[in-house]
């Protein structure tokens, strides 16, 4: 008797809730704007329907009291789309947006804003930007960067975390440039450091603070550098005799080299020429010294140089284990190697004397003073 009693009372309540809920419904309205859909039993959109507005946009999909909820898809009147979830007419969790100028992004939104997990691509001119990560507000928070322009070939990856870029990787035909550290916010480095690696094997590592390079922090695998341990020998300094010839003004400085067989060659003279940044081998010298069993490491580097007669040729760049001058052994020095077989001059140019903490040299004795 009860049930039969419930049933009776709510009869004519489904009936009229029925009879009030229209998913055939239609209207225009004054300002052009038009919903066809179901309604609530107050003739707002509820459940599933389309509205249409008079300046060319559209939702099609889930509405609760009259508000966008659920699943739907907007479209701008200039040919946007935006496919996914609602709340409170905001898009709210999942959706996959594509503009009409190629920006697409697919992941999680919240208040309206990308907010969470999810992948935006885009083209400004030649350059596309792909981001892939955490969202916030809008904004790429954390992740993968990714910029490519199609115009020059140049690819830039970048690592992004709570908002900031930590690292960045850009290459090119010509080099591969490393950053890390802090950053300004248009992408270059702040503070940090920066290594380049150019196509010809040349690594080449600074130091930036405010964005400036930090005096005498370039290193450069081709080059040679002061360091302590490279030099060996029980005296603080040494003098070296430059040696010449008469009615000659070249200086020459004899230096002797380490073999793979733990000896000594003989001396082998090399203009001392201070206008010459490189040290560097004539081609039938290293020929020489690689018959006697010279102990280096070929880096696979060439360098292009202009001889000394202004013609130009490639250099072959290796680390000679040891090399002897005066008192002082000095080791892993940086040496060219002329590959013309017509280049046969031997230079001890500025880069050889970077090997030590200080060099003097004396134009009245003819003397170089070396610093251990």
């Amino acid at each position: 008797m009860t049930k039969q009693l419930l049933i009776i009372l709510l009869f004519p309540f489904l009936i009229f809730s029925q009879s009030n809920s229209d998913c055939d419904y239609k209207k225009e309205f004054g300002n052009g704007d038009i919903y066809e859909g179901c309604t609530d039993v107050e003739g707002r959109p509820n459940g599933k329907g389309k509205y249409s507005w008079a300046n060319g946009n559209y939702y099609s999909g889930d509405w609760v009291n009259n508000k966008r909820e659920g699943s739907g898809e907007f479209k701008f009147n200039e040919g946007s789309l935006f496919n996914g979830e609602w709340i409170n007419n905001k898009r709210n969790g999942y959706g996959k947006f594509i503009s009409s100028s190629g920006e697409n992004f697919e992941g999680i939104y919240k208040n309206d804003m990308r907010n969470g997990k999810g992948k935006r691509s885009y083209t400004v001119g030649n350059i596309k930007v792909s981001q892939n990560g955490i969202f916030k507000n809008d904004m790429f928070f954390s992740g993968e960067y990714l910029q490519s322009d199609n115009l020059n070939g140049i690819t830039v990856k970048a690592i992004f975390e709570d908002g900031d870029r930590i690292s960045s990787i850009q290459t090119s035909s010509e080099s591969t440039i490393k950053t890390k550290g802090s950053y300004f916010s248009n992408g270059t480095l702040k503070s940090g450091t920066k290594t380049v690696l150019r196509k010809n094997g040349e690594l080449v590592i600074s130091e930036y603070k405010n964005g400036d390079e930090v005096v005498n922090s370039i290193r450069s695998n081709i080059k040679n550098y002061y360091n302590e341990n490279d030099i060996k020998g029980d005296l603080t300094s040494i003098i070296v005799d430059l040696e010449f010839e008469e009615n000659d003004n070249t200086k020459y400085v004899n230096l002797n080299f380490l073999t793979n067989k733990k000896t000594q060659t003989d001396n082998e003279r090399f203009i001392f020429d201070t206008g010459a940044e490189m040290f560097s081998l004539g081609y039938n010298l290293f020929n020489k010294l690689k018959e006697n069993g010279l102990d280096y490491v070929d880096l696979g580097i060439v360098i292009p140089t202009i001889g000394i007669r202004g013609e130009p040729t490639e250099n072959m760049v290796i680390k000679i284990k040891e090399i002897s001058i005066g008192q002082f052994k000095v080791k892993n020095v940086i040496a060219f190697v002329e590959t013309l077989e017509t280049a046969n001059s031997s230079l001890l140019g500025i880069d050889f004397l970077k090997k030590f903490s200080e060099v003097k040299w004396s134009l009245i004795s003819e003397q170089l003073t070396l610093y251990k």
